[in-house]
């Protein structure tokens, strides 16, 4: 009933054939996009009581992202930042499949190793390989770890799991990743920023960093041509 609302109050506004889609992501509180000649308006379900200012707000970004708009939507979304449900990290986790053991590397030995050797064994967070995203070959460019707060989850490019890819430089990406764990993110002058001067000094006192940053330069395209086969792990 609030969805239809809020759907038809929007419709009046925008003038065009229009639906809503309510979510509760906790990162993204609006986006649209148009499928089969309708738009299609995901909004967080905090929007569902908006008042009409903030209505027009949304209609005027969804007509043409106007700057005052945003501006708009943005204070309304910080006023209601209660309302975006905090899953817990082990939840989170459990909405992905965890494959630490490669074909060739184990991604939970590693972590292990390192948790102990480098951080008194106090970082908390699963690992896995991460999927094998379609890309052209060669590759431009490639994202070899990430690290995900929410769900305490580093994810590896699978591209590593190679015979070719020393454990060193496996074990020093991990160790990367490990450090965005227990850094977390700080601003500055209202800018996101995750690779602290903090964060660097750890990474750069890495015992194998010179050995891996060199080998990763003379072994690049190695990463950039790999292409997953048929399993690429078990």
């Amino acid at each position: 009933m609030w969805r239809e609302a809020l759907q038809r109050r929007l419709r009046g506004r925008v003038a065009q054939a229009l639906r809503v889609r309510v979510t509760d992501n906790v990162h993204t509180m609006l986006s649209f996009s148009r499928q089969d000649g309708v738009l299609e308006v995901r909004l967080h379900h905090m929007f569902l009581l908006a008042p009409d200012p903030v209505v027009e707000a949304l209609a005027r970004y969804i007509r043409g992202s106007d700057p005052d708009a945003s501006s708009a939507l943005d204070r309304f979304i910080q006023r209601h930042r209660r309302l975006i449900r905090r899953v817990p990290a082990h939840v989170r986790r459990q909405r992905v499949r965890i494959r630490p053991r490669g074909r060739h590397h184990d991604l939970h030995e590693i972590l292990a190793a390192l948790n102990e050797r480098h951080f008194e064994g106090k970082i908390d967070c699963a690992i896995t390989w991460g999927p094998a995203p379609r890309a052209a070959l060669p590759r431009k460019s490639i994202k070899l770890g990430s690290y995900s707060a929410d769900a305490r989850l580093i994810r590896i490019h699978p591209a590593l799991d190679q015979a070719a890819v020393p454990r060193f430089f496996v074990a020093w990406i991990v160790f990367h990743e490990m450090l965005h764990h227990r850094h977390g993110v700080s601003r500055r002058g209202g800018k996101r920023c995750v690779h602290t001067l903090e964060f660097c000094a750890d990474e750069q006192g890495y015992p194998d960093y010179e050995s891996a940053r060199a080998w990763e330069r003379d072994n690049l395209d190695l990463l950039l041509s790999w292409a997953p086969g048929e399993t690429w792990y078990r």
